[in-house]
Parts: structure tokens; sequence; C-alpha cells
């Protein structure tokens, strides 16, 4: 058995040198591609050093079959295991190459890492190979051939060490069993931290083509396909027989609205300062019932000066999907998340972009740590100029709580690097106390609410430290220039206990608040169903720059806009508009809720649904 530990060892350093060996190879073959820093090798050792912890999980991932053979030999001491063993081996070695040698050649058109979408690539192997130029062909069946010969001489000597028959040690057997176990799973969660590890984990540059060198991979391929069983396929299970008219009539009411359609000005300047806080977790509950709205007083006196949206929707209910929807304008999918797959979210575009293109600096600001969901990845995607999340971070550990700095903290943070940012500037916090467990730094004010009593303290704590924020704020030069934008990542549950079907769990506040807003509109009110995708095009039309890329995010002051709201539902979609709602799920085909009976919402959303769904498998 001990033989059997040093092979699992040997066996891991053979995947980890697998993974590296081909990294080096991308980094060569496309080291035209990495001079886009004034300097590559230091870049290219940063992502080398980056990469570490995720090689370490795709090599746990990928012993986890021979520790379970090598267990089974324990007991029945066959040859036929060491068959298995070695079948597997280059088995993992045949495929992984196959898919390094695809990432190869179609990096240079593609600009992105092989995913589960290369399965319908290579329906048409003949169109592959004759789009790719003779000469590089050659060059990529060269290495592969290089690759594999050597790995199988690599493997065939790792095997020559194994002894089937050698004699059981019962406390390596125990070690095995019980302890061994425990160190693969580590390795291929990335270690202790609450949040395991993504690809997330190893984005360090400003430059994507440094970030992908940093990616494993295998471990990107096997996560797009895990992350996107339902739509493996590549097949849209949203099927509608409709005429060309009445489907363009549909998508033009729950689509982007037109560029330059007439529409209210509520900015007295098209170039201010704009601070958005994305709120964790905050229901709308918490504007439309009275009891609730004294947990946010704040919130609740700022709506007298400012902008208050009084019918605005999440998109979906996790913040890997929320804040996808406000800086792409991009809605939520049921059955997989964009974030995940880098090689679909750089299709979008992004509201940070479009600001930095006009001059504005831009920068995020996260207390805790964004690599949940593969945030971190789109976030860097949006191109701030800075990023800032727990570990940039060096503030007193009393500020601190299970899941980052406390959102009082992070608030007075934000203050001060706005007040050092150049102006325009676009800077943005995602608050997180309001996240489960709800430990933040204050004594429980709110005393009802039973389980849900923690939640209803957190959002009474974020609610204090946005006062406090705003208050000191309006002593800064910029405030007057500034326009503040506060708005929910998703909704939560309350005591009230929506269902998720229903269209008020997805309820969301968003106010708009500042002197830059006219006099004439604040204190107003504005009924209008939104949503939070509308933030990104109703922004940059009050800005005077064009929106057009964002096909479905809606100026919500547009004159010609159609007031509606999508949500995700689990195996499906919602639907809101002025004269009802309904929640369709379209694995069990049945109308889950509604609250009127609207007959062409369906067809409405299986027709949005399918064009949504569509545009993503074409990403």
């Amino acid at each position: 058995m001990q033989n059997s530990l040093f092979f699992l060892v040997k066996q891991f350093f053979l995947f980890f040198l697998f993974i590296e060996v081909f990294r080096t190879i991308f980094v060569i073959y496309y080291w035209d591609k990495l001079q886009v820093v004034t300097s590559p090798i230091k870049e290219t050792l940063l992502a080398y050093v980056n990469a570490i912890s995720l090689d370490i999980a795709t090599a746990s991932i990928l012993i986890v079959i021979p520790w379970l053979l090598l267990n089974l030999n324990t007991l029945f001491k066959s040859k036929i295991i060491k068959i298995l063993l070695i079948t597997y081996t280059f088995g993992v070695v045949v495929f992984s190459t196959f898919i390094y040698i695809a990432e190869l050649g179609i990096y240079n058109e593609w600009e992105e890492k092989p995913t589960f979408k290369i399965f319908n690539y290579l329906k048409h192997p003949d169109e592959a190979i004759a789009s790719n130029p003779l000469i590089l062909t050659l060059i990529l069946t060269l290495i592969m051939l290089v690759v594999l010969v050597v790995f199988y001489r690599l493997i065939k000597k790792l095997f020559s060490s194994y002894d089937v028959k050698a004699k059981r040690d019962y406390k390596i057997v125990l070690f095995s069993l019980f302890i061994l176990p425990l160190f693969i799973f580590l390795g291929a969660r990335g270690g202790w931290a609450e949040i395991p590890i993504s690809q997330s984990t190893v984005y360090f540059s400003k430059h994507k083509i440094y970030n992908d060198v940093a990616i494993s991979t295998v471990y990107n391929f096997i996560h797009s396909i895990t992350e996107n069983q339902a739509i493996i396929n590549g097949e849209n299970p949203y099927k509608i027989i409709i005429d060309d008219e009445k489907r363009e009539a549909v998508l033009q009411e729950l689509m982007a609205t037109p560029e330059g359609c007439k529409r209210e000005s509520i900015l007295t300047t098209n170039r201010p300062n704009v601070v958005l806080v994305i709120w964790e977790s905050l229901s709308g509950d918490f504007i439309k019932n009275e009891k609730y709205q004294k947990v946010i007083p704040n919130i609740m006196k700022m709506s007298e000066e400012g902008i208050l949206f009084t019918h605005a929707y999440s998109s979906a209910t996790l913040s890997h999907e929320g804040l996808p929807s406000i800086f792409s304008g991009w809605p939520a999918l049921a059955g997989t998340y964009i974030t995940n797959l880098p090689s679909k979210f750089y299709k979008l575009p992004f509201l940070t972009q479009k600001l930095k293109e006009n001059d504005y600096t831009t920068g995020f600001f996260f207390g805790g740590q964004l690599r949940y969901g593969n945030l971190t990845s789109y976030m860097y995607g949006n191109g701030f100029d800075t990023i800032e999340e727990h570990s940039d971070m060096n503030m007193d550990s009393e500020k601190e709580g299970v899941l980052g700095y406390h959102d009082e903290y992070m608030l007075a943070y934000l203050l001060e690097k706005s007040s050092l940012s150049k102006e325009p500037f676009f800077n943005s916090l995602f608050t997180l106390s309001s996240h489960s467990p709800y430990d933040q730094p204050m004594e429980d004010v709110i005393e009802w609410g039973d389980g849900d009593k923690g939640y209803l303290n957190s959002v009474y704590y974020t609610d204090k430290s946005i006062g406090e924020f705003i208050k000191n704020a309006k002593k800064k030069a910029w405030y007057q220039n500034t326009l503040f934008i506060f708005v929910a990542d998703h909704s939560h549950h309350t005591p009230l206990a929506w269902s998720r079907a229903d269209k008020r769990w997805h309820h969301i506040p968003m106010l708009f608040y500042g002197d830059v807003i006219k006099k004439e509109y604040r204190g107003k009110n504005i009924d209008k169903i939104v949503s939070q995708r509308d933030i990104s095009a109703t922004l940059l039309s009050q800005l005077n720059i064009s929106h057009k890329e964002f096909l479905w995010s809606r100026d919500v002051f547009c004159k010609e806009y159609k007031e509606n709201a999508y949500i995700m539902n689990k195996n499906g979609f919602g639907l809101i508009t002025k004269e009802g709602s309904l929640t369709y799920d379209i694995k069990e085909d049945r109308v889950i809720y509604k609250d009127a009976n609207i007959s062409t919402l369906q067809t409405k959303g299986t027709v949005y649904m399918q064009k949504l769904l569509q545009t993503y498998l074409d990403y």
C-alpha cells in the first residue's frame, strides 16, 4: 500500500507537469500576443505563479479515480486494476491533449479557451482543418505527437514502478481511506476558504490573454460541461411557431429601446461622477410595506430628495446573475451562469468600458472575495481601472466579519477612493453585510421577524452605514457633481414569505440620488415596471453616450419604453407587465404562478427566451 501512495503522488505530479507543459507551449505559440505589456516575461511569470492553486485543484480532481482504484486493489490485488489505471491515465492525457491542441488552433481567431462548444465545432472536422493554414495544422500535429510520445514514456515508467501485489500495511490502508481523501478534497476545492476555487482565483491582469494563460484549460473545459448540462447539446428548448411580424413586435416590446428616442432628461449635466452602490440581498418589501420602511429610514429619507423606482425587479436570485444584469444589461438564464464562461461573457457589452471610452476613471470595490460564481473573472472583463477586494486591502481586523470587511468601513473606503479619483469617475461598491451569517458589528435594533431577524438587522445596519456615507460625501467637493445609484443585486426572503415564483420575491429597491438630479425630479416616485438590467441603457442615455450594444437593456426614460420585466425561474422564466404576470416552468410545461388571466404572456415570454438563449448559445 505504501507503494500505492507513492504511485498516487507521482501520478499527481504527472498531471501537474502535463498542465505546465501545455501552458508553456501556449506561451511560446502565442508569444506575439503577449506583447501587450511592457514586461511580458514578468507578466508571464506572474501567470504561472497565479495559476498554481487552480493547477493543484485540476490535478487533485484527476487523481480521484486512481485513488479509488488503488483502494480497490488493496482488497482484490488484481492486474485488471493496473490495466484500468493505465487506461485512465493515458486516456486523460490523450483527451486533454486534443483539448489543448484545439485551444492552440482556435485561440488566434476566437481568443477564448475551449468549452463544451468545441464539440459542435468538431462535428465538421473537415471545415475545422480547412480553416487552419496547412503549415499550422502540421505544427499542431507535430506538437500533439511529441507530447503524446513523451507522456506515454513517462506513464510507462510510472507504472513500471507500481507493484499490484505489494504487501498490505494496514496503517497506510487506513491513512489512504480516511486521511488522504481530505488532502485530495482540499486540493480540489482550493483549501479551507469558505468559497471554493474557480477560474476567478487566478485572475490578476488587466489583459485577458494573461488571465487565459493562468487558467487551467482542462479545469475550464470540465467546468464548462458541468455548468451547462441543461444546454450541452446546443439545442434551444424554447420552441414556438409564430409569424415574423408578430415575433418582431414582441421583441421590440421586451428588448432594447431604440437609440435617439424622445426621452426625459433628469440630470443637470451630461458628465457627472457616478457612484453605484450594489446592495447585497435587498427586498422590495422594505419600500412597499410601511412596517418594513422603518428598517431603512435613511433610504426612505433620501427617496424624498431622489428618484425612487417603486416597481423594479431583479433578473434572478444570485449575485453572479445580478451583477451581469446591472453592468451588461444581461438577463439571467435558467440552467447556466454566464459568469462561469469567459468565452461567453467577453461577448457582452460592459457599462464600465463605455464610460472609460468617454474619459471616466473607474473603480470597483468589494470587502469580501469575488471568486464565488467566477465573479472576479467577470469584473476583470468589465475593464475597471481599479478592482479591489478583501485581499487587496489592509484594514484592521476588528473591521472584519466572516465574509469580509463590514459595510460601514467599506463605504468609508469608497468615500476615500472617490476623493482620490480623477473626475469624472465611475466608482462602484458591492456591499456584503446583508449576506448571511449577518455578523454586523451592531446590537440588534429590529426585534421582530423571528427567523429573519438577523437579516432585518443586517439591512438596518447597511442603511445606517449608507446614511453616514452620504452625510460625509456631502462635505466633499465632488459631491455636487455626482449621481448616486443604489440598487440590489437580487431580492431576499422576508417574513412576508413570498414564493420564488411570485414576482414580489424578485421586487427590489432602486434609487437615483444627488444634486445633479433636476429639481423637478427630486422626490419623485417612478411606478413604471423596470428591471436592474435597464441601468446601463438608462444611465448611458442620460450621459448622451451610445447604448446600442446593450441589446437587452432599456432606457426607462424613453417615451417608447414599454413597461415589463423579465425574471428568471429555476426551470424557465417569469414575465411582469402592467396587465399581469406569470411564471412558467418549461420542464413541467406549466404556469406555476399568475396574477391575471393573460394568455399572451406565455407566448411573449417564450419568444423572448428563445431569442435570449439562442444569443447565449451563439456566443
